[in-house]
C-alpha cells in the first residue's frame, strides 16, 4: 500500500524544488500581482486572494495589475499572456479542471492552473505549501509568526488532484463558499468567483423522479415492484421501486432522463438509481435475473445499462450514475456496467471505527471485497462514505484516525469522486469545525493521514486549550479499541463505548480545556467543541432516574452537574446547533428532554414485578423491574434518555405515534387502565394487568374503536425494546426462539436481525417468542393468540444491545364504531424454553 501511495503522490504533485538561496520576503515589498483584464472571474479572485493572504502573512501589500510594471519582481496569476512570456511562464495544457502549477524564481513567481479552479486552488496550495497558512475555520485562518517564515525556493510544483468530486458535507460550507474554496471543496457554489462547482452531480436516490405511483400508481400498478404477491404503492424511501425489467418503466425512464438532459447540456453525468428502501421488485423476470447474478443488483443494472444506451446516442459524453447500495451493493457475476455507467459504492453498513481495508475487522471486509468486485468490472468508481452518527449529530464519533486510510484506499483503488457525508443539514455538530478541516485536507492529497491533521487543527485553533481535547479524542478511541466496538453510522451511546465512566472523564477533560483557554475566542471555540461532551453526559453521564410521588426525574452522580441540561441547550443554541438527528431539528429535541425534567408516572406492583409507565408519553412502560432478581428488562430508568429502552403500541397504520400524547390514567389494584381520544374521535383503550392468578405474567390488553365518519385501515404492533444484557452476537450466549408447534432457535449464525432463519419469524404461528441470555441466566418471553395476531418480528441488534420481540396486529379496516385489538403476555424467563 504505501509503495502505491507513494507513487500516487508522485503522479499527482510532480513536485520538483531547485537549490536556492531562497526568495527572502522583505525583499517582495515592491513587486506586484499580475492579472490580466480577460481573466477568469476565479482568476481574478484568486488574486484578491493573494493579495490578502499575502499580507496576513508578511504584513506587506502588494498591489494588483492587469500588466506587469518590470520584467521582474511580479506574481502572475493565471495563465494569461504576459505570464506566458515572462520568465517563469508555462502552458496549464493537461491540467483538467482543478490541477495547477506553482513556478518560483528569483524574480518572478506565476501560479495559474486549469479552468476554472485550478488557479485558485493553485494560490491557497501555495499558502499552505510555502508559507505554513492554515485554513481551519471560515472565521480562524492560521498566519504563521514572522519569525517563523522561511524564505520561499526555487520551486516548480504540479498537483492534479485524483478526485473530480470532492465533498465534505458540512453545512459551514454551503454557508460560507468562500471558505469552501480555501479547503478545496468544489460541489457547494455556482458562484464563478470560486471557480462554481464541478459539473459531476452526487449519484443520489432519482427513480422517483421520473416514475412515481401519483403518476402511474392506478393506471399503471404493474409499473412499480411486486413484492410478496403484491405491488404497494404507499412504500416509504422515496416511494416503490419500479418493475426494472418492464420495457415501458424503461422506456419511461430514458426519454425523461433524455428531455432533462436537453435543458441541461453542461451536465456531465446524471443519476438513475434506486429509491431509499428495500421493497425491490421480486416478479418473475427480475428474480430470475437476480438469482442468477446472485445480487438484485443485476436486473438493476440491465436497466441501468439500457437507459445509458439510450441516452449515449444523443449524450455521448454523459455518464450515467447508480449507486450500489444495500441490496444493490454486490456487483453482478456477470453483467457489467456499460462505458457510459458510473457506480457510486456506499458503505453504509461498514464499522467506522476501523479503517475500511482494516482485514482484522468483519464488518468491513465484505465491502472490500465488493470494491475489489465492482474495479475488476468498472472503470469509473465513486464513493459516498459515512462520518456522522445519523442518530445522534453531537454525539462522540470516534472515527478521526481511519478517515485518511479509508480515503487513501479509495484512491488506491481508482475512485474518482468521494461523498464523505457528515451532518451537512445542520451545523454545529460533534467536532464539525475539526472534522470539516480533517476530511476536506484528505480529500485534496489523499496521501495524508488524518490524526496528524487533528493535531495540528487542534493546537493551532485551541492553543493552549488544544492538549486536553486531544486527550479527550484519544481516549474516546481508545476505549472504542479496548472494547472491540464496531460502531456503524447510527450508533447509540453504548456502541460509541460510552459508560458513565467515560462519559464523565469526557467532560472534565473540556472543563479542563476551557480553564486553559487563552483568551475569550479560544474559550468559545472550546465550548463549541464540549458540546459532545454534554451530549455524553446527558446520554451515559450515570444519571438514574428515580420515581417518587407520582413522578420520575433525575438524579445526577455529582451535585455539579445539576443544570447540565440547561446549560447544553444554552451552548447549543449560542453556537447554533441547528439539527439534533439527521430528521430531528434541534429545538425540537430540546424540547424533548426538557419535559424529561419531571414526568407524571403511575407504578403497578407485586411480589413478582414493578412497572412505571408515563401516562403523558404514550403510556410508555419505562421500567419493568423482576424484583425476586433486581433485574430490570428495560433499559429506560438506568438509561439517560428515559424514552429510550421502553415498551409500547405502535402505529404501523392510521394513525401518528410518534407525536407525545397524553393518556387519562386509572390505577385499580395491580391494574392500570390509560385512555386516549386521537383526533377524529377515534379511543385507544390500554389495559395494563398484573395478574394475581400467575403473577410472573404482565398481561397487555389494546383497543382503538374507530369513530370517524369514514371507514380507516388501522394496524398497531406492540414494541418491547428488551435489554437482553449482553452484546454478543454468538447465539450460544444470546438465542432467540420462535413458537412453531415447538421452540425453535432462529438466530443460528446471525450477526444482525438479518439472518439465514429470518424469514422463520414471518410463518411461525406457534403463539410465542423469546430470547434468553446463557451466560446471566435470564431471558423473556412473549405470548399472544396466533389468530388474532398478523405475524410477530424479531429486531435485533447486538451492538446496542437491544431486543425487539414485536406483535403486529392485523391490518383492518375499520367502519365508524368497529374496533381492533391486540392482547399478549410478557413473562420473566429464568430458563431457555425447551
Amino acid at each position: 500500500m504505501r509503495i502505491l501511495i507513494a507513487a500516487s503522490c508522485i503522479l499527482m504533485a510532480g513536485s520538483v524544488t531547485e537549490a536556492s538561496a531562497g526568495l527572502n520576503f522583505k525583499d517582495m515589498k515592491d513587486w506586484a500581482i499580475v492579472v490580466s483584464d480577460d481573466a477568469l472571474p476565479s482568476d481574478k479572485y484568486a488574486a484578491s486572494e493573494f493579495q490578502s493572504l499575502f499580507k496576513g502573512t508578511t504584513g506587506i501589500e502588494l498591489p494588483i495589475v492587469s500588466t506587469p510594471p518590470a520584467k521582474k519582481n511580479n506574481v502572475f496569476i493565471g495563465a494569461g499572456a504576459a505570464m506566458k512570456e515572462s520568465p517563469v511562464g508555462f502552458d496549464v495544457e493537461g491540467l483538467g479542471e482543478e490541477g495547477l502549477h506553482i513556478r518560483i524564481k528569483s524574480h518572478n513567481i506565476a501560479i495559474a492552473g486549469g479552468r476554472p479552479r485550478g488557479t485558485l486552488y493553485g494560490v491557497h496550495e501555495f499558502f499552505e505549501k510555502y508559507l505554513g497558512v492554515r485554513f481551519l475555520t471560515c472565521d480562524d485562518t492560521y498566519f504563521p509568526p514572522a519569525p517563523e517564515l522561511k524564505p520561499l525556493p526555487r520551486a516548480n510544483y504540479t498537483h492534479v488532484p485524483p478526485f473530480s468530486f470532492r465533498w465534505s458535507y458540512y453545512r459551514e460550507n454551503v454557508e460560507r463558499p468562500d471558505f469552501a474554496a480555501r479547503l478545496r471543496v468544489n460541489t457547494v457554489t455556482n458562484d464563478e468567483k470560486f471557480g462554481g462547482v464541478t459539473h459531476q452531480s452526487l449519484i443520489n436516490h432519482s427513480l422517483m423522479r421520473w416514475i412515481n405511483p401519483a403518476e402511474f400508481g392506478k393506471t399503471h400498478p404493474e409499473y412499480f415492484a411486486l413484492v410478496n404477491g403484491e405491488r404497494k404503492l404507499d412504500v416509504g424511501g422515496g416511494g416503490p421501486e419500479p418493475c426494472v425489467t418492464n420495457p415501458e418503466v424503461i422506456d419511461i425512464v430514458a426519454e425523461r432522463v433524455i428531455k432533462e438532459l436537453d435543458a441541461n447540456p453542461n451536465q456531465q453525468n446524471f443519476s438513475v438509481s434506486q429509491n431509499d428502501n428495500e421493497a425491490y421488485c421480486r416478479c418473475p423476470r427480475c428474480e430470475e435475473i437476480n438469482q442468477r447474478e446472485g445480487t438484485p443488483m443485476g436486473a438493476h443494472l440491465m436497466f441501468v445499462n439500457a437507459v445509458a444506451e439510450r441516452v449515449e446516442k444523443k449524450h455521448p459524453n454523459v455518464k450515467i450514475g447508480t449507486l450500489a447500495y444495500w441490496y444493490t451493493r454486490k456487483a453482478p457475476k456477470s453483467v457489467v456496467p456499460r462505458k457510459n455507467v458510473q457506480i457510486q459504492l456506499c458503505s453504509i453498513e461498514c464499522c467506522t471505527y476501523h479503517a475500511i481495508n482494516d482485514q482484522n475487522c468483519d464488518k468491513n471486509r465484505k465491502f472490500c471485497e465488493d470494491m475489489a468486485a465492482w474495479k475488476a468490472i468498472c472503470k469509473d468508481i465513486w464513493v459516498w462514505n459515512y462520518n456522522t452518527d445519523f442518530a445522534c449529530y453531537d454525539l462522540p464519533f470516534p472515527n478521526l484516525r481511519s478517515i485518511g486510510a479509508n480515503v487513501r484506499f479509495f484512491v488506491n483503488n481508482n475512485v474518482k469522486g468521494v461523498f464523505m457525508q457528515a451532518n451537512g443539514n445542520g451545523t454545529s455538530g460533534e467536532m464539525s469545525d475539526l472534522r470539516n478541516y480533517v476530511i476536506a485536507n484528505c480529500l485534496w492529497k489523499p496521501g495524508r493521514d488524518s490524526w496528524p491533521l487533528v493535531e495540528e487543527f487542534c493546537r493551532l485553533h485551541y492553543k493552549s486549550a488544544a492538549q486536553p481535547i486531544l486527550d479527550y479524542l484519544a481516549m474516546i478511541h481508545d476505549n472504542v479499541a479496548a472494547k472491540h466496538l464496531h460502531p456503524g453510522c447510527f450508533p447509540g451511546a453504548e456502541q460509541v463505548g460510552l459508560t458513565p465512566e467515560v462519559a464523565q472523564r469526557s467532560f472534565a477533560y473540556f472543563e479542563e480545556a476551557l480553564a486553559k483557554a487563552d483568551d475569550d475566542t479560544v474559550r468559545q471555540r472550546v465550548e463549541k467543541a464540549s458540546i459532545c461532551a454534554y451530549k455524553a453526559m446527558i446520554l451515559s453521564g450515570g444519571g438514574r432516574w428515580k420515581y417518587e410521588n407520582g413522578l420520575c426525574r433525575r438524579e445526577w452522580p455529582e451535585a455539579k452537574y445539576e443544570g447540565l441540561i440547561d446549560h447544553y441547550m444554552e451552548i447549543c443554541r449560542k453556537h447554533k446547533m441547528t439539527m439534533a438527528t439527521e430528521g430531528t431539528p434541534a429545538e425540537q429535541y430540546f424540547e424533548q428532554i426538557k419535559r424529561q425534567n419531571n414526568l407524571a408516572a403511575v407504578q403497578l406492583e407485586n411480589p413478582c414485578w414493578r412497572l412505571t409507565l408515563l401516562p403523558e408519553e404514550n403510556g410508555k412502560l419505562v421500567e419493568m423491574l423482576h424484583k425476586p432478581t433486581g433485574r430490570n428488562l428495560l433499559a429506560a430508568m438506568t438509561h439517560g434518555d428515559i424514552l429510550r429502552g421502553t415498551h409500547q403500541e405502535v402505529a404501523v397504520k392510521g394513525y401518528e405515534h410518534e407525536k407525545p400524547a397524553k393518556f387519562d390514567v386509572q390505577v385499580e389494584g395491580t391494574s392500570a387502565n390509560f385512555t386516549k381520544t386521537l383526533e377524529d374521535g377515534s379511543i385507544i383503550q390500554r389495559r395494563v394487568t398484573l395478574d394475581p392468578q400467575a403473577p410472573e405474567k404482565i398481561s397487555f390488553e389494546w383497543t382503538l374503536t374507530h369513530k370517524g365518519p369514514q371507514p380507516k385501515t388501522y394496524q398497531v404492533k406492540a414494541r418491547p425494546e428488551f435489554d437482553p444484557g449482553s452484546n454478543s452476537d454468538d447465539s450460544k450466549v444470546i438465542s432467540m426462539y420462535v413458537k412453531d408447534g415447538g421452540w425453535t432457535l432462529v438466530n443460528h449464525e446471525w450477526k444482525n436481525n438479518t439472518g439465514p432463519d429470518a424469514e422463520m419469524l414471518n410463518k411461525a404461528k406457534g403463539g410465542g417468542f423469546a430470547f434468553f441470555n446463557h451466560e446471566a441466566g435470564f431471558g423473556a418471553e412473549v405470548t399472544y393468540d396466533p389468530a388474532k395476531v398478523d405475524h410477530p418480528s424479531l429486531w435485533w441488534d447486538p451492538d446496542r444491545p437491544q431486543v425487539n420481540l414485536e406483535v403486529f396486529s392485523p391490518a383492518s379496516e375499520l367502519k365508524t364504531g368497529e374496533s381492533l385489538s391486540l392482547n399478549y403476555k410478557f413473562e420473566y424467563l429464568k430458563e431457555p424454553p425447551r
